[in-house]
């Protein structure tokens, strides 16, 4: 996983961190897929991917076979994450 997350993702529950591990060893995926793979209830993966989103770790993109989807996949972190992880002792 992208050890940049790792201050961010420490306070999360199991069911966020799956999710998570899903989608990093996935790739882009809609929240049908994660539901299938993960074999989480469809009411926990939307609250999972919600949890993601508020803390800038998820990246939401318009899924074109489809438009009432989305596809969803971990952002590629910024400069300002991996400056924010020196103070978490990470690097």
């Amino acid at each position: 996983m992208h050890e940049v997350y790792t201050c961010k993702i420490e306070h999360l529950s199991p069911s966020v961190k799956l999710v998570l591990k899903v989608l990093e060893y996935r790739g882009l995926m809609t929240q049908k897929d994660i539901v299938a793979e993960s074999y989480l209830p469809p009411r926990t993966v939307r609250y999972a991917l919600s949890i993601l989103k508020k803390e800038g770790i998820l990246e939401e993109r318009i899924y074109f076979k489809d438009a009432r989807q989305c596809l969803y996949g971990i952002k590629t972190p910024g400069y300002g994450e991996i400056i924010s992880n020196f103070a978490c002792g990470v690097f």
